[in-house]
């Protein structure tokens, strides 16, 4: 019997992963998305221009205090909550177009205090 015999069916190879992936599966690039879901994404970021015009038109606060609020809300930083309303500038002018109540916001997103 050879020194180096090794029970191949136990023991879990580096690089198993892989090698199903690419010769046995599908490949790596065909493997299940992870990580951020584009549907809560969209979510998140009408919730944030709807809390982003409600700030502004109803409270009245400056940029800045809305960026604040929305960074506490959100967990954003600011450059990212900036972008994102620059990027959702035309959702902006569509909500300013229909100019949502308060009421429609609470039972839209009731979980946030309006």
């Amino acid at each position: 019997m050879a020194p180096f015999t090794f029970v191949l069916n136990s023991i879990a190879m580096r690089g198993q992963r892989i090698f199903d992936e690419i010769i046995k599966g599908p490949g790596i690039g065909n493997t299940l998305r992870r990580g951020r879901n584009n549907s809560l994404l969209h979510k998140r970021n009408e919730c944030m221009l709807a809390r982003y015009y409600y700030w502004g038109t109803h409270k009245n606060k400056t940029y800045e205090d809305i960026l604040r609020q929305l960074m506490t809300e959100f967990y954003l930083s600011p450059a990212t909550i900036a972008t994102l309303i620059q990027n959702n500038s035309e959702q902006l002018v569509v909500m300013k177009q229909k100019a949502p109540s308060i009421y429609f916001m609470q039972m839209r997103w009731p979980h946030l205090k309006w």
